[in-house]
């Protein structure tokens, strides 16, 4: 590049022979040397204060020299977080919270259950402002939000702390997971069934609900009588079983009473 000097001259040279109201668009690109080439790589120990596309030197080793090598090599690749095309996105364990994480993952691949949540109807999420984030308030709402997000997050987990602190639950204390199912499950279902799409109303019943009778007879006559019951759970025994099939027939095998 030539000297600074030889470059202000050059800059300047129509100032001598041009009047101020003749000053057009190329006098001033002249003026801020917007039209200089840039100068080539090496050509320069430092930026040229002459011309503004020399960009050998922008001052980069006032910061570079700053950093921390094994913190600037220890920082994580975004790409790293995102989760590759047709997988499924997790939930981040927030302590003690694998058991919240298991069911709510349980949860959100019953399509019927997830349907029907999408179409929960909530009047504050229809009158929220776009211009802010939206955040969700209800049980409901927290586990609408949740599902959105696993189904259609580009990162391989999502964390469900809005859920889990909506619950009241204690991260660092691990929860009957049994008794956590069936009180989310109740709560979900008084919820749904205030709402006015009659489908929504009986959707826990209808996927989580079941009934067996116990059905009392007489070895002598023959009579018999059965007590219905609804279930929304039942406690298997597992000790010296295979598979779920047998621990069902376990469960429902006869038994002889006597007396």
């Amino acid at each position: 590049m030539a000297p600074r000097v030889q470059l202000e001259k050059a800059a300047w040279r129509w100032v001598e022979s041009v009047k101020p109201e003749e000053i057009k668009q190329e006098h001033i690109e002249l003026a801020y040397r917007i039209n200089l080439p840039a100068c080539k790589r090496g050509a320069c120990r430092r930026n040229c204060r002459g011309n503004p596309n020399c960009l050998v030197g922008i001052g980069e080793q006032a910061w570079l020299g700053e950093i921390d090598e094994n913190v600037f090599h220890n920082i994580d690749d975004p790409n790293s977080e995102r989760r590759d095309k047709n997988t499924f996105v997790g939930l981040t364990n927030l302590g003690a919270t694998c058991y919240v994480n298991t069911f709510l993952q349980v949860w959100f691949h019953n399509l019927e259950l997830r349907r029907s949540l999408y179409q929960f109807h909530n009047s504050r999420a229809e009158e929220h402002n776009i211009q802010s984030d939206y955040e969700p308030q209800s049980i409901c709402e927290h586990l609408q939000y949740l599902f959105a997000l696993l189904q259609n997050s580009n990162r391989k987990y999502i964390d469900p702390s809005g859920l889990v602190k909506a619950l009241g639950l204690d991260t660092g204390q691990q929860q009957d997971a049994q008794e956590f199912s069936k009180l989310f499950l109740s709560l979900l279902e008084d919820t749904l069934s205030k709402q006015k799409n009659p489908s929504l109303q009986n959707v826990i019943q209808q996927q989580f609900c079941g009934q067996f009778s116990y059905v009392t007879e007489c070895n002598q006559c023959g009579r018999s009588s059965a007590l219905p019951s609804r279930f929304y759970e039942l406690e298997l025994n597992i000790q010296g079983h295979k598979n779920l099939s047998k621990c069902i027939t376990e469960f429902l095998k006869e038994e002889k009473l006597d007396g």
